[in-house]
């Protein structure tokens, strides 16, 4: 992969990241609001309410931080100039996959194969 996709894709891999952090900032501004409501809460459909929205906040929170672990790894690899090949086979990803999803650890085949296990 030339230089100038690299750059493209990191580009695009800051951008993820910027948006991960901030959706990772709202949803614990929003659990801290939830808990705050929790407190001030009547009675058991308030209190299952802010339950749920505890949960789900919580698992946005980690999800996002996940992804943006994947995205870091993927600028580092750029940074290190090991950036589009699997983890599995070593060889290239593709760039369609990699354009789709910059943050790709494996290319398609070898992830076909790991989601079956």
């Amino acid at each position: 992969m030339d230089a100038k996709r690299k750059t493209e894709l990191k580009e695009i891999l800051l951008k993820i990241k910027e948006q991960k952090i901030n959706e990772i900032k709202q949803n614990n501004e929003d659990l801290r609001s939830t808990d705050s409501f929790q407190n001030d809460a009547q009675d058991s459909a308030d209190t299952a309410t802010n339950i749920y929205d505890k949960e789900l906040h919580s698992e946005l929170t980690e999800k996002n931080k996940q992804l943006l672990t994947s995205v870091e790894e993927a600028i580092k690899k750029i940074n290190d100039g090991k950036y589009g090949t699997c983890e599995s086979c070593e060889k290239d990803i593709s760039l369609e996959r990699l354009k789709a999803m910059p943050f790709s650890k494996m290319c398609i085949k070898c992830q076909s194969v790991a989601e079956k296990k």
